[in-house]
C-alpha cells in the first residue's frame, strides 16, 4: 500500500466510517457514519453521510455538524449544518449554514444561511466566499452578543471582507446601518484613508451651543518597507464664535522610517492650526536614533512651536498646560579610548515667551592611566553652556528709551537675556594610597539687561546707593588642590586625614564683575588641614508580633578642619559689592561639620521555617538622612554670636511601610549672609516634598484589616508598584512628549490591572523668606501684575490665571552679584493624587485631581468611568485643564474594532483676553 501510494501521478484518497458502498459504474462511493470522512490532497471533509463521485471531482456531505478543512487555503475550517458539496479538484463548492473564521489582528467569524466559495489554485491560495443573509461577528459565544446582518457578503481569505448593507445588532435589538462594510485582512502596512472621528452630534446637534468639529481626516501613505507618511485634518466649528473660542482648522503630516540593517529609525512630524481670529500655532516634532558603531550614538528629540499661547489656551489635557517643550540631542562615542558625549537641550515653556537652552555640553568621562603601580591618574573634563533667552520674570525695566536725535524719544520692549558658562578640569592623582587632587574651573555669567544694583560703602555698611548697569556680569577662574591621606581604622572609625589649599572667599581666586570695571582681581589662598571620621553604630532590639528582630543603625560623618587667619583685598570684596567692614570670611577657621544619617530596620517571622532568611524578609521600617551642619569655634568667638556656617538645612524621611513614601523638609536658617556680622539665626521653612502609594494589598492597609478582622488577600510582588500602563493616556507625562504627529490622538484610558483599588498622593510646598533690609523688591505677584485689566472682570480673571501658571514654573535666576533686586514669587501649596479603583468587576474608574491651597481650588481634574461590555468599552470622561478648559468625553468603542465608536465630545474653551 505504501509502495502503491508514492507511485508518481497517482493521488491517493482515504475514507473513513462504518458503511461505505462503491457503485463502480458511476464511480461513485458512499460513506456512512457518525464520523464518516474522505481525505484527498490534503483536503479533509467530515459528515453524517458523505458520496464522493470519482468521476466529477465531487464531494457531497450531510449532516447535522460538517466540517470542511483545507490546509492549502488561507481561510480557518468551513462548519455547516445541512449540506456540504464540495468539488476537490476545482475547489470550489456550495454549503448551507455555514460558518468559519478568519484572521485579521481579532478573529473574525462568518456564517450565512446559503454560501458558495471558490479556492485559489494560484500561489496565493486564497479562498472566495460569497453567502447570502449572513452574520458578522468577533464574539466566540454560541449566541454573539452582537452582530453585523448582512443581505451579501464576500469574504477573500487573507484579503478582504465586505459586506452589504449591514446592520448592527446588539441582543438580537438593530442599533446601527450602515450602507456597507468593509474589513481588509490583508497583513502588513497598505496605504489608505485614516479613519475620520466624529460623533453622531456632528451630524444632528442636539444643542446651538454645541461645536461641530472632525478630526483625523486623512490619508496613509505605505511608500516602501523602510518607511510611512500619513496627512491628516482636524476642523472645528467657527459658527457663534467666542473670544476664546474661534473656531479652528489644524493640518498634521508625519514621515517615519525605520532602516534596521542600518540601525536607523525616526520619525519627523508637523501641524499647523490656524484660528479664525487670525492667530496660529506650528509645531514641529523630530525625533531620530541612529548607531555608527557599537560605540558611536545618536539621539535626538526635537520639539519646536512657535506661538506656545496659543498652546496653552487650546489643549484640554492639564499636563499639557504646564508642560515643558523640551528638545535634547546627544552624541556618544569612544575617541582614543576617552568616552565623549557632546549634546545639549532647549525648553520651551507653554504660554511663556521664555526659553532655556543648555548647548553644547561637553563631557569627557574618567579613564584611568597607570604607568605603575604605584601611581594612578584619572582625569576628567565638562563643558556647560546654558543660555535664557526672553526672561519673562518681574525686572526691574521694562522699555528702553532712544533719543532719535531729532527731539524724539522711542521705546524698545527690552529683551532679558543671561548667559552661564563653565568648564571644569579635574586631575586627581593617586600616588601609593595618597589622593592627590587638582580641580581647574571657569565659569562666566552675564545678565544681558539693564539692572539696578544697591552699591554698599566698603568702610561704612549704612551708606548705600544706586546705580543702574546696562548689563552685569561675572567671571571666575580657580584652582583647588589637597592631599587625602590613606584612611586609618578602616571597617570601624575610617578615619581620613587631609591638607587642602582653599581660597578664603568661596568664589574664584580670579574675579571680574562689573563692580570691578571688568578688571580681574584675585583673592588669597590658606592652607587647612583636618580629617574625617564615618563609624556606624548599630543596636539589635526585640521583635514584637510578626517582627522578630529590629536593628537600629546610626551613621555619624564628622569632620574637623582648621585654617589661619587670612585677608580678602578690598578690590576683591568691592567687585562682590560686599563691605569689608562687616565680612567674616577672613577669620581663622575651627570648623566642625556633622552629617548623620539613621535607619531602623525590622526582620520578619518566616512562616515557613525550613526557608532560609532572605533580604525579602528584611524590611525598612523608618530612614531618616540629616543634610550636614557646620559650625565655626572661632568665628563664634569672634563675633560672640552664633557659630553655624550653614545657611541651608534639610532632612528626608523613607519607609517601606508605604510604598514609594518620600518625605523632605527644606529650611533657610539665618536672615541675611551668613558671612556678615549682621545676619540673624531664624530658621523659617522654605519647602515641603512628600509623595506616597497606597493600594488594598499595601501591608499599612492588611494591619488595619487584621485589627478589624477582614481577610487580607495574599500579596503579590508587583502590586505594590503604581507604574501606570503603557496603554494608560494618563501615563504619558507631557514634559517630553512629542508636540505634533499621531502621538497625539487621543487613545483610549485602559482599564485598572489590578482589581484592588490604588492610589498615589503628592504634596508640595514652597515659599521664599521674606526679604529684610532697604535693597530692591520686585514683586511677581498676580495680582499686582493684572491691576491694569481690573476694570474689566473678564480680562482681569483670565490675567490672574495666565499670571498664576506663569509663576508656576518660575525660578528665581541667581544675579553675579550681591545688592541685586530680590524677585518675590508668591507661595505654591499643592497637592496632586491618582487615584484608580474597581467599583465592580466590570466598572473600574480613575480620578486625578490637584488641589491648589493658595487659591483654594481645584487646579485640575481627570474624571474616567469606564464600563467592560464584554466585546465593547464604554468610557464616560471629564476634564478640567488649569487654563479653565474643560471637557466631557462619552464613548462605547468595538475592542475588534476600536475605530467603529459612538462619541460625545463636548468641549469649552474659557473665553480669553485679547
Amino acid at each position: 500500500m505504501k509502495a502503491l501510494l508514492q507511485r508518481q501521478n497517482y493521488e491517493g484518497t482515504k475514507y473513513q466510517g462504518d458503511k461505505v458502498t462503491f457503485n463502480a459504474a458511476t464511480k461513485a462511493i458512499t460513506i456512512v457514519g457518525r464520523r464518516a470522512g474522505i481525505s484527498r490532497g490534503g483536503a479533509l471533509i467530515v459528515g453524517d453521510t458523505i458520496t464522493y463521485n470519482d468521476s466529477t471531482k465531487i464531494v457531497v456531505a450531510l449532516g447535522d455538524s460538517l466540517v470542511l478543512r483545507d490546509p492549502n487555503q488561507g481561510a480557518d475550517d468551513v462548519t455547516s449544518r445541512g449540506r456540504i458539496a464540495y468539488n476537490v479538484e476545482s475547489r470550489r463548492g456550495s454549503v448551507t449554514n455555514i460558518s468559519t473564521a478568519v484572521e485579521s489582528g481579532e478573529k473574525w467569524y462568518v456564517r450565512g444561511a446559503e454560501a458558495t466559495f471558490v479556492g485559489d489554485t494560484s500561489k496565493a491560495k486564497a479562498t472566495a466566499f460569497y453567502a447570502k443573509n449572513g452574520i458578522i461577528t468577533s464574539c466566540d459565544d454560541s449566541v454573539p452578543d452582537y452582530y453585523f446582518k448582512a443581505s451579501e457578503i464576500k469574504m477573500v481569505s487573507k484579503n478582504i471582507l465586505v459586506a452589504r448593507p449591514a446592520v448592527l445588532y446588539i441582543s438580537d435589538v438593530p442599533i446601527l446601518w450602515l450602507p456597507f462594510m468593509f474589513q481588509d485582512m490583508r497583513s502588513g502596512r497598505r496605504s489608505g484613508l485614516l479613519t475620520p472621528r466624529f460623533g453622531v452630534s456632528e451630524l444632528f446637534r442636539n444643542s446651538p451651543t454645541y461645536r461641530r468639529h472632525a478630526e483625523n481626516i486623512g490619508y496613509y501613505f505605505a511608500i516602501n518597507e523602510y518607511m510611512d507618511a500619513q496627512a491628516w485634518m482636524d476642523w472645528r466649528s467657527g459658527s457663534r464664535p467666542s473670544a476664546g473660542d474661534p473656531g479652528w482648522v489644524r493640518v498634521n503630516g508625519e514621515w517615519r522610517y525605520r532602516w534596521l540593517n542600518r540601525f536607523l529609525t525616526g520619525r519627523l512630524a508637523l501641524s499647523h492650526l490656524g484660528q479664525r481670529d487670525g492667530t496660529s500655532n506650528t509645531a514641529l516634532s523630530w525625533a531620530h536614533q541612529q548607531d555608527f558603531s557599537q560605540a558611536s550614538h545618536l539621539t535626538t528629540s526635537v520639539n519646536y512651536m512657535t506661538n506656545t499661547s496659543v498652546q496653552r489656551r487650546t489643549t484640554f489635557d492639564p499636563r499639557q498646560v504646564l508642560a515643558s517643550i523640551v528638545s535634547q540631542a546627544a552624541y556618544n562615542t569612544v575617541l582614543f579610548k576617552l568616552p565623549i558625549s557632546v549634546g545639549g537641550d532647549r525648553t520651551q515653556y507653554s504660554g511663556r515667551s521664555e526659553v532655556s537652552q543648555n548647548f553644547p555640553n561637553i563631557n569627557i568621562q574618567q579613564l584611568t592611566f597607570s604607568p605603575t603601580k604605584w601611581l594612578d591618574w584619572t582625569p576628567s573634563f565638562s563643558f556647560a553652556n546654558q543660555e535664557h533667552f526672553n526672561i519673562d520674570q518681574a525686572g526691574e525695566f521694562a522699555y528702553r528709551f532712544v533719543n532719535k536725535g531729532n527731539g524724539i524719544t522711542d521705546s524698545v520692549r527690552l529683551k532679558r537675556n543671561v548667559r552661564n558658562t563653565s568648564w571644569n578640569l579635574q586631575s586627581p592623582i593617586k600616588i601609593a594610597g595618597w589622593d592627590w587632587s587638582n580641580t581647574f574651573t571657569f565659569r562666566d555669567q552675564d545678565y544681558r539687561a539693564p539692572a539696578s544694583i544697591v552699591i554698599v560703602d566698603q568702610d561704612d555698611t549704612t551708606k548705600k546707593s544706586t546705580r543702574v548697569f546696562a548689563r552685569t556680569f561675572s567671571t571666575e577662574l580657580d584652582w583647588q588642590t589637597g592631599f587625602r591621606l590613606p584612611s586609618l581604622f578602616q571597617g570601624t572609625f575610617n578615619l581620613s586625614p587631609y591638607i587642602s589649599f582653599n581660597n578664603v572667599d568661596g568664589h574664584g581666586f580670579w574675579l571680574r564683575t562689573e563692580q570691578s570695571g571688568g578688571r580681574y582681581v584675585h583673592q588669597t589662598k590658606r592652607i587647612s588641614g583636618g580629617a574625617g571620621i564615618t563609624p556606624t553604630f548599630f543596636a539589635l532590639l526585640p521583635g514584637i508580633g510578626p517582627v522578630s528582630r529590629m536593628r537600629h543603625s546610626v551613621t555619624p560623618s564628622l569632620s574637623w578642619s582648621i585654617a589661619p587667619r587670612a585677608t580678602v583685598p578690598r578690590d576683591y570684596l568691592k567687585a562682590l559689592n560686599i563691605s569689608s567692614a562687616s565680612y567674616l570670611g577672613n577669620l581663622p577657621q575651627n570648623q566642625v561639620t556633622l552629617n548623620v544619617s539613621q535607619v531602623l530596620e525590622a526582620k520578619l517571622r518566616s512562616s515557613d521555617t525550613a526557608k532560609t532568611a532572605t533580604n525579602d524578609s528584611k524590611i525598612k521600617l523608618l530612614a531618616v538622612n540629616f543634610s550636614p551642619l557646620s559650625y565655626d569655634f572661632e568665628r563664634a568667638r569672634s563675633t560672640h554670636h552664633s557659630g553655624f556656617t550653614t545657611d541651608r538645612f534639610s532632612y528626608d524621611v523613607t519607609t517601606d511601610l508605604l510604598p514609594g513614601f518620600h518625605a523632605s523638609v527644606d529650611y533657610s536658617l539665618y536672615e541675611g549672609s551668613v558671612l556678615s556680622d549682621t545676619a540673624k539665626f531664624k530658621p523659617y521653612r522654605e519647602g515641603i516634598n512628600a509623595s506616597f502609594s497606597l493600594n488594598g494589598q499595601s501591608g499599612l492597609i492588611g494591619a488595619f484589616n487584621r485589627v478589624f478582622g477582614r481577610a487580607v488577600p495574599n500579596p503579590t510582588p508587583q502590586i505594590e508598584r503604581l507604574e501606570q500602563n503603557a496603554d494608560d493616556a494618563l501615563a504619558n507625562r507631557a514634559s517630553a512628549v512629542p508636540i505634533a504627529g499621531s502621538a497625539l490622538r487621543n487613545r483610549q484610558y485602559s482599564m485598572p490591572t489590578t482589581e484592588s483599588w490604588q492610589a498615589q498622593f503628592t504634596f508640595t510646598s514652597s515659599r521664599q523668606r521674606p526679604p529684610t533690609g532697604s535693597g530692591i523688591i520686585l514683586n511677581q505677584d498676580p495680582g499686582n501684575v493684572c491691576a491694569p485689566f481690573i476694570a474689566n472682570a473678564l480680562n482681569y480673571q483670565q490675567c490672574v490665571v495666565d499670571a498664576t501658571l506663569l509663576n508656576s514654573g518660575a525660578t528665581p535666576l541667581t544675579r553675579t552679584t550681591s545688592g541685586s533686586p530680590f524677585i518675590r514669587i508668591p507661595s505654591r501649596e499643592a497637592l496632586q493624587s491618582q487615584m484608580s479603583f474597581h467599583i465592580s468587576p466590570k466598572w473600574a474608574a480613575q480620578w486625578g485631581t490637584t488641589y491648589d491651597f493658595n487659591a483654594r481650588q481645584f487646579a485640575s481634574q481627570q474624571v474616567s468611568l469606564q464600563r467592560e461590555l464584554h466585546d465593547w468599552r464604554a468610557i464616560f470622561a471629564f476634564t478640567q485643564a488649569p487654563n479653565g478648559n474643560f471637557a466631557f468625553n462619552f464613548s462605547i468603542a468595538l475592542n475588534a474594532q476600536p475605530d467603529l465608536r459612538f462619541p460625545y465630545d463636548k468641549q469649552t474653551y474659557r473665553p480669553a483676553s485679547r
